[in-house]
């Protein structure tokens, strides 16, 4: 068995936040420090913005990853986890997300 090696947030060297402002075409912003991204996403008052994947540049490579509302993760939260790795989110989603506005 290989052995993964742990990847550390506080690692990176940058962020980057892919997300749909209004439009079909998928955007892309890259921040210095989470904080920051954080900030940019917190401030989106659009109801057209729909944010799609979060990435952390670690060790020259970009990881994605998912912000989780609590350290402590019950069964029942793993299957959303899990769907959020998976999920592709496209234009079609973005029309679904204004229909139920």
């Amino acid at each position: 068995m290989k052995l993964k090696k742990i990847l550390n947030i506080e690692a990176a060297t940058s962020f980057k936040l892919e997300y749909y402002e209004g439009g079909s075409e998928l955007k892309t912003k890259i921040f210095n420090t989470y904080k920051a991204m954080e900030q940019f996403h917190t401030r989106q008052t659009d109801f057209m913005y729909l944010d799609c994947n979060r990435y952390a540049m670690i060790k020259g490579k970009w990881e994605r990853f998912i912000k989780i509302p609590s350290t402590i993760v019950f069964e029942e939260n793993l299957e959303f986890i899990v769907k959020s790795f998976n999920d592709v989110v496209e234009e079609k989603d973005l029309q679904k997300f204004k229909n139920e506005d």
